[in-house]
């Protein structure tokens, strides 16, 4: 995947049961889709904390959604434990994780990665890297006026 590129769409559970359509997001705010490893992991609950802590600064223009392979049932404690005010989306079979270059190099995890995508649903930007850091600067840059 590559900045410019359409944003493949898909439909997800998130920790709530809820089908989340990527789409529906399009033209009414940018999305922050974030791939992590796995729940309750010290590097993940460090990335999804700091994302928290950012989120009532941005919430306003930016969608945040989570996505790794773990079950709903997962994201829903993993959610609960951390007080997440975002969605966890369950993608057992890594299909949307292959679609946006996010399976790890075993195919047992997602990867860390993270996009912006516009409100056309084209992609404004990628970050990667094993460590957190770099995702959650990401969010703070988004917070900065």
């Amino acid at each position: 995947m590559k900045g410019g590129e359409s944003a493949p769409d898909f439909e997800l559970k998130s920790h709530t049961g809820e089908t989340v359509r990527l789409s529906s997001y399009f033209g009414k705010k940018k999305v922050v889709l974030f791939f992590y490893v796995k729940d309750n992991t010290p590097g993940c609950a460090a990335e999804v904390n700091g994302f928290k802590n950012y989120y009532h600064k941005v919430s306003d223009k930016y969608e945040i959604l989570g996505i790794n392979q773990d079950s709903e049932d997962s994201h829903m404690k993993f959610c609960s434990e951390y007080k997440l005010p975002f969605k966890l989306l369950s993608d057992p079979g890594k299909k949307i994780a292959s679609l946006y270059d996010a399976r790890g190099t075993l195919g047992m995890y997602t990867k860390r990665i993270t996009y912006l995508i516009g409100l056309d649903g084209k992609i404004e930007r990628i970050i990667s890297g094993i460590g957190a850091s770099k995702h959650i600067e990401f969010i703070e840059s988004l917070a900065s006026p």
